[in-house]
């Protein structure tokens, strides 16, 4: 059996070629990537090859079926964000040295937050971009597996997100609580009756819940409710509930529109329905840098009624 090379040692032609392969992965395949890298794909399939050789393994199958990363690939891709992550960790932490905050500062966001009334991130940001100018900002939206799983390796600084769990690996803030009462389309036949429906009938109702693990998920079996449905996304759920098939639940902020368009009803429960602390978070190792700790202190500050220090 040939012998697999060693990646004994790294420079910055491997760097490179491992930010063109985070690239592709990322992109879904190499016509994807030509657009985001702004180089020709067969550019691109050059330096690919240049590294599958490199480390000796598969990276990607491509072809008339279509991209796909190879298990070994994805090992290399977790492998390359969190190495890539620590190197600029490094770099912002050698920066500031020098200089005031510069770099960039990677914020993650479950979705549907916005319009919570309690929500302080708009001026958070606001906050520290007037203090911190020369820091590009990077918001992206993701689910609580992935926005835990970013953090610990170091592809986001910090996060906005919902309570699901404690975890030893994040240090955490609470910031605003967010409610979810249940909700129904107004031709639902659960609102045809001369009376509100009991939590007998509200539980016998088909139910959207979200797919994932989440506050959702944990309240919705906690309670009894057995989906019929389930949605990958807040968008996903007021679709189904608007079908008039399902109901489901979705915080109150998020459907008062829906409701003033009589396109929603929230449905009368005392026991359906559930509440969720929403909380800032960093990872503990490796420990957040200037620019997050500052951005945090912000957050936490904006979200007490302070003004920050």
């Amino acid at each position: 059996m040939k012998p697999r090379a060693l990646l004994a040692s790294l420079a910055e032609a491997d760097l490179r070629l491992l930010r063109v392969f985070i690239a592709i992965a990322e992109s879904g395949g190499l016509a994807a990537a030509e657009l985001r890298l702004n180089i020709s794909r067969s550019v691109i399939s050059r330096h690919l090859k240049d590294l599958e050789l490199r480390l000796g393994v598969r990276l990607c199958e491509r072809g008339p079926a279509g991209f796909a990363l190879s298990e070994e690939g994805q090992v290399v891709l977790d492998a390359a964000r969190r190495l890539l992550a620590q190197i600029e960790h490094f770099r912002s932490e050698v920066a500031e040295l020098h200089a005031g905050m510069r770099g960039e500062l990677n914020l993650a966001m479950f979705d549907k937050i916005v319009s919570n009334p309690a929500c302080r991130l708009a001026e958070s940001i606001a906050e520290f971009g007037a203090e911190a100018p020369a820091v590009t900002l990077n918001v992206h939206v993701a689910g609580s597996s992935e926005i835990e799983k970013g953090l610990l390796e170091g592809r986001f600084h910090v996060a906005v997100h919902p309570f699901h769990r404690a975890s030893e690996s994040l240090v955490s803030v609470s910031l605003f609580d967010e409610f979810l009462p249940l909700y129904a389309a107004p031709g639902h036949p659960l609102l045809g009756g001369a009376q509100p429906p009991d939590d007998a009938a509200l539980r016998r109702a088909a139910f959207v819940g979200l797919g994932y693990h989440s506050p959702n998920m944990e309240s919705f079996w906690r309670l009894g409710l057995q989906p019929a449905a389930r949605a990958f996304e807040q968008e996903a759920s007021v679709l189904l509930i608007r079908s008039g098939r399902y109901i489901g639940f979705l915080p109150d902020h998020y459907a008062r529109p829906f409701e003033e368009r009589g396109e929603l009803v929230r449905l009368a429960s005392e026991t359906l329905r559930y509440a969720c602390e929403w909380q800032a978070s960093v990872a503990r190792n490796p420990a957040p840098g200037r620019i997050a700790r500052r951005f945090m202190e912000i957050l936490v500050a904006r979200h007490a009624g302070r003004t920050p220090d």
